[in-house]
């Protein structure tokens, strides 16, 4: 597959003048150069990474969110200052 959009692969290496060769489809480089700028297979482990973070990171702010509901139904005041008034603690 070539890219309609580029005039050749842009591929320079230790040269002065580009490769020329037909591109990879979507890409500036040859189907010889694409995987020498790009690592084959990052972008997808790299993606599944980062939605695993996403889940982990919804599932601790859910757990969160639970944790201030339930501690707000037993009348603790968890965005008040008086719980986090350690003097007036103290004194008491």
């Amino acid at each position: 597959m070539t890219n309609e959009y580029s005039a050749g692969c842009t591929y320079l290496g230790e040269s002065t003048t580009a490769c020329g060769c037909a591109t990879v489809l979507g890409r500036s480089y040859c189907a010889e150069h694409v995987y020498l700028v790009y690592k084959q297979g990052t972008a997808r482990a790299r993606r599944k990474k980062e939605l695993a973070t996403v889940d982990k990171v919804r599932i601790v702010e859910e757990l969160m969110n639970s944790a201030v509901l339930e501690l707000e139904l037993e009348g603790f005041d968890c965005y008040g200052e008086v719980e986090l008034d350690l003097d007036t603690v103290a004194e008491g």
